[in-house]
């Protein structure tokens, strides 16, 4: 799942991992993203921490509960390095600047999906 308030984020990595043949499933915001949450349980989490509802800190709380007995592993975006507390979060498996290489992007997913 990719959660990203801009749009051309999302088609890139929506191009990228379905060139995978990875299902993606987009959300637009942090709230959008939990509503999406409940109806399907994703193998991985790409999360945008510049969302515009604030959302990306409280959906990682709520991931935190919401999958606790098997955690999601989170990839965070950002334009600068999470703060360490985010980084301590135990989904949290990494992350990747703002604008970050393609490759990165597709190998991070990978070690990811194959752990």
């Amino acid at each position: 799942m990719a959660i990203a308030h801009n749009w051309r984020l999302r088609k890139l990595i929506r191009a990228n991992l379905e060139a995978l043949d990875l299902n993606v499933q987009e959300a637009v915001n942090g709230r959008h993203g939990l509503e999406c949450l409940e109806k399907s349980r994703p193998d991985l989490i790409l999360l945008d921490l510049d969302l515009p509802d604030g959302g990306a800190q409280s959906l990682l709380h709520a991931l935190h509960f919401r999958f606790e007995a098997k955690p999601v592993p989170i990839i965070l975006l950002s334009a600068e390095p999470p703060a360490r507390d985010l980084l301590r979060e135990a989904t949290v498996r990494g992350y990747l600047l703002k604008p970050f290489d393609v490759a990165a992007l597709v190998g991070r997913v990978r070690d990811l999906l194959n752990e």
